[in-house]
């Protein structure tokens, strides 16, 4: 027996050799290339080390794969490379016509917007907030002398095309506010609440109460009826950009006096001429015409020039890229796509964005091959780029001028955004900055990470078509990323 006992004593006195990290991470790929889940998916995996541009794993990295919000690094990115990250957008109060000494305006006033995704937006402090913004509009108007308008009220959108949603994005998604279109003049992120009445039973047809604001160009056809208790928000609006008819379907849950949902605004210039005028004459300035949008209303306007008496400035580019990443906001993402292609002399349409962004990134030497780009939030499930590019990009935004900003924009582990609830209780907690994406059938992070040691690193993880729940796909993301920060 005194031999077992010395033979047990020198097995737990003998050095264990664990695996190394990279070796890990490498056999948790293998593993999970394995899985029933990832027989009919496509999905890849790239790290760099973040000094030296070395790329330390690639599985399937040259696959074009859907981004989801991924898209939104490269967006973000490319805004603050060609706008840069004090870059505020310009929107300005006009008339045209004639004002007189009797503080008359015979003739027009115009809003005329610069694509500002953030007017009168409730995510940067009071000052910005619509009720504050118009007031402060109507303020400055009257400081300008004008008692009466003799004319329309006009929002002037032309800076962008008239297409306000992307061709690729969901007819599902279009009439919800996380399909709200960017015009060239936006208002109150494009949104409105709808509030409905859900029914006394199961499968009773739900009510509508009101909108929030007031829309009064929609109406609503609903379809909408009453789901059982717990049941969550399964209601959609379905309508396209420009029209006033609303299709509601789907379900509410039961056990709720007024339950909401939220609508995207069909055409933000008219909302926004509307909300103006209605100030206006709370404000004591008289008008006698309508309003409308440029778009609708050119043959009532004067071919004099129009005359400038205030600009509104938005919030710095930084500060929007810190909300489009944190919080994931299509509308942001999407405005700023169209503002880079006007900055560099295109047309402000999503199409032109997209070819305007593939165009600056090839001249810079980054190679795009098998990259396509349809809108510029990650909405449509046509974009798809490589893990490969998009650490290639975050490499490019790591040692730019505006690296810390941008970084400070992405959620962090454990901590903020949509990795709030990740990786808590983990050596990866606070090691992770990244942005999240998730549409049906597509889950992705790409960002930056430190290991336990100290080491820097860039990397993106994207799955396509796994035959799991978007939930079950995260937590099988989660251990690889997990084992990146423990060293590579």
């Amino acid at each position: 027996m005194r031999w077992i006992y010395s033979l047990m004593i020198l097995c737990f006195c003998m050095p264990t050799f664990a695996q190394p990290p990279l070796t890990r991470l490498k056999s948790a790929i293998i593993q999970l290339d394995r899985d029933p889940v990832m027989r009919s998916a496509n999905w890849s995996m790239t790290v760099m080390d973040a000094q030296t541009g070395k790329i330390l794993l690639d599985h399937n990295g040259q696959k074009s794969l859907s981004t989801a919000s991924t898209m939104k690094v490269v967006t973000t990115i490319t805004a603050m490379d060609v706008l840069g990250a004090d870059f505020r957008f310009a929107t300005e109060l006009q008339y045209d016509g004639t004002l007189g000494a009797d503080k008359v305006l015979r003739g027009n006033l115009y809003i005329k917007g610069d694509g500002d995704p953030t007017l009168g937006s409730d995510r940067f402090g009071e000052v910005y907030e619509t009720e504050s913004l118009l007031h402060l509009l109507a303020e400055q108007i009257k400081r300008k002398g004008i008692e009466r308008v003799e004319g329309a009220i006009i929002g002037d959108a032309s800076i962008f095309s008239t297409q306000l949603t992307p061709a690729k994005w969901s007819w599902e998604d279009m009439g919800n506010y996380y399909g709200a279109g960017a015009a060239g003049l936006n208002i109150n992120e494009n949104l409105y609440r709808l509030d409905l009445k859900p029914g006394s039973r199961v499968g009773a047809l739900t009510t509508v109460l009101r909108t929030v604001p007031h829309m009064p160009d929609l109406m609503f056809k609903n379809e909408i009826t009453t789901g059982p208790k717990g049941s969550g928000d399964n209601g959609y609006i379905y309508g396209a950009p420009y029209t006033s008819v609303r299709y509601l379907r789907g379900t509410i849950p039961a056990g709720y006096n007024s339950f909401s949902i939220k609508g995207s605004i069909s055409d933000p210039a008219q909302f926004m001429a509307y909300r103006l005028r209605e100030e206006l004459i709370a404000c004591g300035v008289s008008v006698t015409g309508g309003y409308g949008s440029l778009r609708d209303m050119v043959q009532n306007t004067s071919n004099g020039k129009r005359a400038t008496f205030f600009t509104h400035y938005s919030p710095r580019l930084s500060e929007i890229v810190e909300k489009t990443n944190m919080r994931s906001i299509n509308l942001y993402a999407e405005a700023l796509a169209k503002r880079v292609a006007v900055k560099l002399g295109k047309e402000g349409s999503t199409d032109q964005a997209m070819r305007t962004f593939k165009q600056y990134w090839e001249k810079k030497g980054m190679n795009l091959d098998g990259t396509y780009m349809r809108d510029g939030a990650g909405l449509s499930p046509n974009n798809a780029l490589s893990t490969r590019m998009l650490v290639q990009l975050l490499k490019h935004a790591k040692t730019a001028s505006y690296s810390k900003s941008f970084a400070a924009s992405l959620p962090v582990a454990a901590q903020s955004g949509s990795l709030k609830g990740m990786f808590k209780g983990t050596v990866a907690a606070g090691r992770i900055s990244a942005k999240s994406g998730y549409i049906s059938g597509t889950r992705g992070y790409a960002g930056y990470a430190t290991t336990t040691k100290g080491q820097p690193l860039i990397f993106a993880i994207i799955s396509n078509n796994y035959a799991c729940s978007a939930g079950a796909m995260r937590r099988k993301m989660e251990p690889l990323m997990r084992m990146m920060v423990e060293g590579i």
